[in-house]
């Protein structure tokens, strides 16, 4: 499809706006009254055939080093549109959040920001799951003033095309709500890399999903795929969680050795996917992010029943972060987190990754603990204890 090629286009659902503030500052005649701005934004959106008539605007700024987040809701409202001021380490968790919250989907995006890597992967992932995502591309430097012309020239479909409205019958059919998609089985498919840039297989029941920072919590050397899930695997499976398990490794950009298990085909036969994560922050943006899309393509309805086991050094101390998982094990995700620290942190032998189970892991069932500390008072008596599929201690 060309960039610029017209299509022809309708949407009935909720459009969400998503500006960051940094790559196109508000203008500054502007500033104190965004009702211009918004209603020049309705217009154009409705030009290209987005009908539904009222939008969310969420304005931000990214600052990857903030302890948390800052949400202004005193910004106007009218009847068409909503708006709020986020100041967020990424946005990007909260576009997916999003996904999953209006449950009269798919919503539409319509994002003006410059696509950074994470920013353009989630995009891309949030096309696939059916919604409509629009970028504002604007010539590169040059001051953008947010007309109506000005967003009708610069809008594109991720992938190319101009929306322009058109009346099209057929998409009421294809716009049916996302709570159809939990009759929708996606089946596996176990010679292909599950990245996340699609919705991924359909789990009915318990299960263990596996997030592990490969930089934080270093792989066994010389092992094989099939060798260091059946590692990680055993370990879980006597600790009483469910042996329904797949595991996501996150490698380091720079990681040579690791290199040769990012993309290409999948040679091995075990639920074992090795995706590449950026430097140490981006690593631990991108897990979040994923775990969310699993939450999302996999929602638990009435209980426990799923696992998320996170290995990674980041999250203990971090209260942004923190709260983050906090929000999983509120839409009934068990999380257990295993933070490596060096005495217990050795992949070269026999005890890994149960040392790591066992000392280093904490719960968030009913609230932070660390159950590194349950390990020094079990290892008193006879019969040592173990971890339950639900973060309890138990015999």
């Amino acid at each position: 499809m060309g960039e610029d090629e017209i299509i022809g286009f309708e949407s009935l659902k909720q459009t969400l706006v998503y500006w960051n503030v940094d790559d196109y500052p508000i203008p500054v005649d502007t500033t104190d009254d965004l009702d211009p701005v918004f209603g020049d934004i309705l217009k154009a959106l409705h030009v290209m055939g987005f009908r539904e008539g009222s939008m969310q605007v969420s304005l931000y700024d990214e600052q990857i080093n903030r302890e948390g987040a800052l949400v202004d809701w005193t910004l106007p409202e009218s009847e068409t549109y909503g708006a709020c001021f986020y100041k967020v380490p990424d946005i990007t968790w909260y576009m997916i959040r999003d996904s999953s919250f209006y449950r009269a989907g798919p919503v539409n995006y319509f994002v003006i920001a410059k696509p950074k890597r994470e920013l353009h992967r989630v995009l891309h992932c949030l096309q696939s799951r059916r919604h409509n995502v629009l970028l504002v591309k604007p010539p590169p430097d040059e001051e953008f003033l947010f007309s109506v012309a000005s967003l009708l020239e610069n809008a594109r479909f991720l992938g190319g095309g101009k929306p322009r409205f058109k009346e099209l019958y057929v998409s009421y059919a294809s716009e049916y709500d996302m709570c159809f998609e939990e009759y929708v089985d996606i089946p596996e498919d176990v010679s292909k890399t599950v990245d996340f840039s699609e919705r991924i297989q359909t789990v009915r029941g318990p299960r263990t999903a596996v997030f592990l920072d490969a930089v934080d919590c270093p792989l066994p050397p010389s092992s094989t795929p099939d060798a260091i899930y059946h590692s990680i695997s055993s370990a879980l499976v006597e600790r009483y969680f469910s042996d329904n398990i797949t595991i996501w490794a996150y490698l380091d950009d720079d990681d040579k050795k690791g290199s040769a298990l990012l993309g290409g085909d999948k040679t091995w036969t075990s639920r074992i996917y090795f995706l590449p994560g950026g430097d140490k922050a981006s690593r631990r943006i991108r897990m979040l992010n994923d775990m969310f899309l699993l939450a999302r393509d996999s929602p638990q309805w009435s209980s426990y029943d799923a696992s998320l086991v996170l290995f990674a050094d980041q999250f203990i101390g971090a209260g942004y972060y923190i709260n983050m998982l906090q929000r999983l094990d509120d839409i009934r995700y068990h999380i257990l987190l295993v933070t490596p620290t060096l005495d217990i942190n050795k992949p070269e032998t026999p005890q890994w990754p149960g040392l790591l189970l066992d000392r280093g892991a904490a719960s968030f069932a009913l609230e932070t603990s660390k159950i590194s500390e349950a390990h020094a008072a079990a290892e008193e008596e006879e019969t040592p204890k173990k971890l339950d599929t639900h973060g309890k201690l138990g015999t």
